[in-house]
């Protein structure tokens, strides 16, 4: 090889590592793109935003959804919705001996309290609404089935007692039906001769009367 192939070898060379090294310096001086971080979001109900801001594109490309406003007195309202609760209070009006109860006796105690003869053959204290038809508050039942107390079928015979019975959540108010549904089967037992007792067939205590006032209080 001769002395110019050399030199040409060497020129070839040297521009090829200035292009090296000149295309390395460019690369540093242009600007690094910027690296944008979108933060997760939840709006005030806890959902995932698409978004931080309206202008602001979400990292997978889309668009924000429009927000709706918040209400959050309708959301706690959502949330806590009442739970009607329905259940049945039954006391129990018995014997205090074999004997029984005189069946000739009920229809005027319990028209003495109020209650009154009527629908399914028992007897009801009614209270009176808009509506055509007068409530039942709470009702009385024979405690043998048929469970029914036709007052000419009442006459001459005996029974070990009776059940009275509370419907809740009453047409009244709760506290106060509560509370007459108690003063009347306490009345009701004394005037008949017999015992009030609770749902367990226990002799009713002040303990019972306070438990079942408090329930609806």
């Amino acid at each position: 090889m001769n002395l110019v192939s050399i030199l040409i070898t060497l020129a070839g060379i040297i521009a090829i590592l200035a292009l090296y090294v000149i295309g390395k310096l460019s690369q540093q001086k242009e600007p690094k793109d910027k690296i944008i971080i979108i933060p997760k979001i939840n709006d005030s109900q806890g959902r995932l935003m698409s978004s931080v801001l309206g202008d602001f594109s979400a990292a997978d490309g889309s668009t924000p959804p429009p927000i709706e406003p918040y209400n959050e007195a309708e959301n706690e309202s959502n949330q806590t919705k009442d739970i009607v609760e329905e259940r049945q209070i039954v006391l129990f009006i018995a014997a205090l001996d074999q004997a029984g109860i005189d069946g000739s006796k009920i229809p005027s105690v319990l028209e003495k309290h109020n209650l009154r003869f009527g629908e399914m053959d028992i007897y009801h204290y009614l209270m009176d609404t808009k509506k055509e038809k007068a409530a039942s508050i709470f009702r009385v039942a024979n405690g043998v089935k048929p469970w029914t107390l036709v007052p000419d079928e009442l006459i001459n015979t005996t029974t070990p007692g009776l059940s009275i019975i509370l419907q809740l959540p009453s047409v009244a108010n709760d506290y106060s039906a509560m509370e007459l549904f108690i003063s009347h089967a306490e009345g009701i037992a004394i005037d008949l001769g017999a015992q009030l007792k609770n749902s367990q067939q226990e002799n009713f205590s002040i303990a019972d009367k306070e438990e079942l006032l408090l329930s609806v209080s």
